[in-house]
């Protein structure tokens, strides 16, 4: 007996044991709170928000409390100072408070105000928004956000969307742990308000890295506008900026035309162009207010002058090189028509970069722009079509029909495509009787002994050969020299001394500069030293 008490005592120990557990682990289940994100494929979160979270109670950043209503009419609308869990339309304010460490978040820049930063990549523009839905502290939460109420209305506009059907494409999901989140974008938000009216149309898309641009077309106050010649950089209620790639803008609109709509021509000379005779003029700008279509057409010219320069990034860092305001400078003293930049305007394309660069865009003469390699991968391309467009354009001018093309993206070739439209325009050139003057920011040759900063070789020879046939003079970059000549039996100048650090000695081209150009029965080109 004595032995089978101590046996029953340690199988009670055991038995006991083994409840405690199982206790324990019930507990544990029952319990757990929320959302378990490993049970969610990337994306399905944001996909499925509407059955995920509860819409009853929406918590708000003073200031969006409209925005609120429109998208969730039937909530309790609470101060944003309640929210622990589920959902909140924040300020960018307020939303970089709680996301502060997380993949995606809001953050102040200067000149840009705040920008959503998204694992390196940053957005500028009060119309990029983000979605975002995490855990912290056991409580889940989903906050919509962005630079601006445009964008907070994206998020919001783009998720009614998913709601209703809207397939999200989860490859431009930010997954990590429990974190689920995504940047969008709206184009055609007239009125910035984050509320989708009905004489604007929205295009709204998912963001990885780069955007989606419209350059040429728009809704505004109900009217189908078309644009050629340039683009649209912005559209603020009634008012419709675009940025000339030409001296040959022209404006369709298709509707009903009663609503008045004012046009703002910018990067545009009013001394080389026939424009309406209700308008005002500036330096640079053409402004004019109508119903209908117009046209700005370039005067005919025997001959005019233009200036040249490029390749004014910094070695390092953000600001801009002490040199490059002084060319700018001489250059705004100068006479031209216009100003040819040839790319390398920022060290890599770093929001911070662009920003003192934006800050001293001070020009008093149209500048046609090109990219370089140094600004346009990342963020940096994103501004640099939001600030200067396409890079693919062309136009006429007196004798002359110049040619922009962008080589610098595919590894400093051209595409299939880009060498068709190049023909084109060639042909084009040759049908007007204009020479070509071809723009890119990297040469076809590098005529410095053992040299090799040109485009790749097979594609550069190919350059050559259609310059040569088609007579076309060229304006280069890339290599920090000044250089003219002729190779091949192709005319050329490489401008390539804006600031950024030299590549030669200066006698052999190796000073800073920009060039200037007079276009008449010929092309004549003076290097003007800047020291």
């Amino acid at each position: 007996m004595r032995k089978i008490l101590p046996i029953l005592f340690i199988g009670l120990l055991v038995f006991a044991a083994g409840c405690t557990q199982t206790s324990t682990t019930t507990t544990t289940t029952t319990t757990q709170e929320g959302i378990d994100f490993r049970s969610y494929n990337r994306g399905e979160i944001i996909q499925k928000w509407a059955e995920i979270f509860n819409t009853e109670t929406i918590y708000v950043s003073e200031g969006y409390e409209e925005l609120a209503k429109h998208y969730f009419p039937n909530a309790l609308i609470k101060p944003k100072d309640k929210f622990e869990s589920g959902i909140a339309i924040l300020s960018p304010e307020d939303a970089r408070e709680l996301l502060r460490g997380k993949p995606i978040l809001t953050t102040p820049r200067e000149y840009f105000g705040y920008v959503i930063y998204k694992s390196g990549i940053k957005f500028v523009g009060a119309e990029m928004g983000a979605i975002v839905a995490y855990k912290e502290n056991g409580k889940d939460r989903l906050i919509f956000t962005g630079n601006g109420k445009s964008g907070i209305g994206a998020a919001l506009e783009f998720a009614k969307e998913l709601k209703d059907g809207r397939k999200l494409n989860s490859s431009f999901v930010l997954r990590r742990g429990d974190f689920e989140g995504i940047v969008v974008k709206v184009i055609g938000d007239n009125d910035w308000d984050g509320v989708k009216d009905s004489d604007e149309y929205w295009l709204l898309k998912e963001v990885y890295v780069e955007e989606p641009f419209i350059y040429n077309w728009r809704v505004v106050k109900g009217e189908n506008i078309t644009v050629s010649g340039g683009f649209i950089r912005l559209v603020n209620g009634s008012k419709v900026y675009i940025r000339a790639l030409s001296f040959n803008v022209s404006v369709e609109v298709k509707g009903s035309k009663d609503a008045q709509i004012t046009y703002v021509v910018e990067n545009i000379n009013p001394q080389f162009v026939e424009y309406p005779d209700n308008a005002k003029v500036g330096d640079t700008w053409i402004e004019l207010t109508t119903n209908d279509d117009f046209s700005i057409t370039p005067k005919e010219v025997e001959s005019f002058s233009f200036l040249a320069f490029g390749d004014h990034r910094p070695g390092s860092g953000t600001k801009q090189p002490d040199v490059f305001f002084k060319i700018r400078d001489l250059m705004n003293g100068d006479e031209g028509a216009f100003i040819i930049d040839t790319g390398d305007l920022v060290y890599s394309g770093k929001v911070e970069e662009w920003a003192e660069l934006l800050k001293e865009w001070k020009f008093n003469k149209p500048v046609f722009v090109i990219p370089g390699n140094h600004e346009y991968r990342g963020e940096g391309k994103n501004i640099y079509h939001k600030f200067f467009g396409p890079t693919d354009y062309s136009f006429a001018l007196g004798r002359y029909y110049f040619i922009f093309a962008n080589n610098v993206e595919n590894d400093y070739r051209l595409t299939s495509s880009q060498w068709a439209w190049l023909e084109e325009e060639l042909k084009k050139a040759k049908a007007l009787g204009k020479r070509p003057v071809i723009v890119m920011h990297t040469p076809p040759i590098d005529p410095r002994p053992e040299g090799d900063h040109a485009m790749n070789p097979t594609d550069g020879k190919k350059l050559l050969e259609l310059m040569k046939e088609y007579n076309a003079f060229g304006i280069f970059g890339h290599i920090h020299i000044y250089w003219y000549g002729e190779k091949e039996g192709v005319e050329m100048v490489i401008t390539g001394g804006g600031g950024a650090p030299l590549y030669a000695k200066p006698d052999e081209g190796g000073f800073y500069h920009y060039v200037k150009i007079v276009a008449g029965d010929t092309l004549s080109v003076e290097p003007i030293k800047v020291e």
